[in-house]
């Protein structure tokens, strides 16, 4: 089993369990002691779990993802200012990929470009886009009633064939080490292909989602720029990024 797998394993484990032993985990996961010392160390330093003596619990950043509803009621201030700004870098005759999520969602009412083609696995954008007569392509596949989202082989299929002029793309954390990541790894797929399909990535996130880390990375912090309503706290050097107030850190290509 690679690291990757073990460490899906381990949160797996900690999420069915308040406190785990490094034995037990030793017997789940058929590997040796010292390796699962050596992961657990590397996840702690990464604010994935807290270590105890003789074993680990799940840690703070890693609670399980709320659901859609409740996203869509955190940080509703933000999120609306980071939802106009990214809405006034669409223009006409666009081609656009909308990911699903609460700031996405919160860009909708703000998109006033003509003759513009929006490609999207949110479910809830759809009645919204389509109250609003912008033409919609909706990513068939696995329904992820978690996110309200569209995952899976046959989203991915279908992406494989379009590029985007720009791309709006939404994120469960921020981390100096470990980039743009998200809580599931079919997810994780859809964003990092819309990403590298896209002229102009951008990645929406309110400062509540900085030094944040979930467990599967879909991008590097070089490869989008990041729409948010305050300076991030981390060396401004890993980041590109346009706040709310204007602020930038964009680099010239």
């Amino acid at each position: 089993m690679n690291k990757k797998n073990r460490w899906n394993e381990i949160l797996t484990l900690c999420q069915s369990h308040d406190r785990i032993s490094v034995d037990e985990l030793v017997d789940a996961l058929h590997v040796s002691p010292a390796t699962i010392r050596r992961d657990l160390q590397e996840m702690e330093d990464l604010n994935m779990v807290s270590r105890y003596h003789g074993g680990v619990s799940l840690s703070n950043l890693q609670l399980n993802e709320p659901g859609m509803a409740a996203k869509t009621q955190s940080n509703q201030a933000a999120k609306k200012q980071i939802a106009l700004m990214a809405a006034r870098l669409i223009h006409d005759n666009m081609m656009i990929y909308l990911d699903a999520g609460s700031s996405t969602y919160e860009m909708i009412p703000f998109i006033h470009a003509r003759n513009i083609t929006i490609v999207t696995p949110g479910i809830p954008h759809l009645k919204v886009l389509g109250e609003r007569s912008i033409p919609t392509i909706v990513l068939g596949g696995k329904l992820y009633w978690q996110t309200e989202s569209i995952i899976g082989r046959q989203a991915l299929h279908m992406l494989e064939s379009m590029y985007f002029d720009i791309a709006f793309v939404g994120t469960n954390g921020i981390h100096e080490k470990a980039g743009f990541t998200t809580s599931n790894e079919q997810e994780a797929d859809t964003k990092a292909m819309a990403i590298k399909h896209a002229k102009q990535p951008y990645i929406l996130a309110d400062a509540s989602k900085f030094n944040v880390l979930r467990l599967v990375q879909f991008a590097s912090l070089d490869e989008a720029v990041i729409l948010t309503d305050r300076e991030p706290d981390f060396n401004h050097d890993l980041i590109q990024y346009i706040t709310a107030a204007g602020e930038t850190n964009i680099k010239d290509k």
